[in-house]
């Protein structure tokens, strides 16, 4: 039997790196739209085979991703990796700062019985991030 963790790598990788990873992702998804609808299973394999750090470092972030669920909360938690990186915040004060969030967005309106409102979306994010550096 093979063993699961054998692609998995234990270099740490910064948010710079991750995220430069799901971008990457993003050319794999573009190249292979085709095969999304026509053989979903041909298209998850190649999005493995070509982002293979990705899907056995961060299985959370791949899935997320390949099935467009990445939102603003991704690139929340990035930032504040980028500050416990940094220095500035300490990794249990980033943990909760998302914990906090996350209630907020999840927990809280549920108790309330409100919808959840939605975040914006990974696309969403990027076009509006571009159109600031322009």
């Amino acid at each position: 039997m093979a063993d699961p963790l054998a692609n998995f790598s234990e270099v740490f990788h910064n948010a710079t790196e991750i995220q430069s990873m799901v971008r990457n992702m993003d050319d794999s998804k573009k190249k292979h739209k085709a095969l999304k609808t026509a053989n979903p299973e041909a298209y998850t394999q190649k999005l493995i085979e070509e982002n293979h750090t990705l899907h056995f470092n961060y299985p959370s972030i791949f899935l997320l991703h390949i099935d467009d669920k990445l939102d603003a909360t991704f690139f929340y938690m990035l930032n504040q990796k980028r500050r416990v990186e940094k220095g500035e915040i300490t990794e249990d004060k980033a943990s909760e700062e998302v914990g906090k969030r996350l209630y907020t967005r999840w927990v809280e309106p549920t108790i309330r019985q409100e919808p959840v409102q939605k975040e914006e979306t990974y696309e969403e994010y990027y076009k509006r991030v571009s159109s600031k550096n322009k």
